[in-house]
């Protein structure tokens, strides 16, 4: 037992310097200066989010049947959250291959990606990556209809990733992008949290035409802006 729990402790302090490693964490960080993300990364994040949903506002974005999903009239454009980064940077940091229990973040909704190091040699390659590939279920599973709406046969499917992203009144982001040994683990969270059962993931309608009260219209990106 004690050989087993020196070697579990030696493989956690590897995989803790491991996750620690990070040359881009030595860069620029003054958004979130107590958290071990970079402005830059933190950007990527975030551009990539908005650059998804300012396309689904517009509809142009397809299903997996090709379709063409309606354009939104309330999608609000993200901002960044250092709160919600932290608590995505202490999940990421535990290595885990899942994501959190949602009764450990309420009110908040996640997305998680782990997937192997080997093709993506820089954090920002492997945050484009997980990005991606929260995004594009879209045009491989059975996805929301026309109606925009999400229902409890959605619950536990790939298509969550998506409109969990393109949820249209989930305001806030804050992500982590952290490697542990020869694997990245990709974690973004969202408030207030999409994926309800029998809400719509956004109005269907003319972009802008149902901005929140208070928000104003940036109508070359077709996002409702707080």
């Amino acid at each position: 037992m004690l050989c087993t729990d020196a070697w579990s402790n030696m493989t956690l302090q590897h995989a803790r310097r491991d996750i620690n490693a990070v040359d881009a964490f030595t860069s620029t960080s003054t958004q979130c200066p107590d958290n071990k993300m970079t402005d830059a990364l933190r950007n990527q994040f975030l551009k990539m989010h908005n650059a998804r949903r300012s396309s689904l506002a517009k509809g142009e974005i397809a299903k997996n049947t090709g379709n063409l999903l309606p354009k939104s009239s309330n999608m609000l454009k993200m901002k960044y959250d250092c709160t919600l980064e932290q608590g995505a940077i202490q999940w990421a940091s535990q290595c885990g291959s899942a994501g959190s229990p949602e009764s450990t973040r309420q009110g908040v909704g996640e997305n998680f990606k782990r997937f192997p190091a080997a093709n993506f040699p820089t954090f920002a390659d492997a945050t484009k990556k997980a990005v991606t590939e929260w995004w594009k279920v879209v045009r491989k599973v059975p996805g929301i209809g026309m109606a925009a709406t999400f229902r409890p046969h959605h619950v536990g499917t790939p298509i969550e990733s998506f409109t969990q992203m393109g949820w249209a009144l989930s305001g806030k982001l804050g992500c982590s992008i952290v490697k542990c040994s020869s694997e990245y683990v990709g974690v973004c969270r969202y408030s207030p949290k999409g994926n309800n059962v029998g809400q719509s993931v956004y109005k269907v309608g003319n972009v802008c035409s149902a901005c929140p009260s208070g928000a104003s219209c940036n109508p070359s990106e077709a996002l409702c802006v707080v």
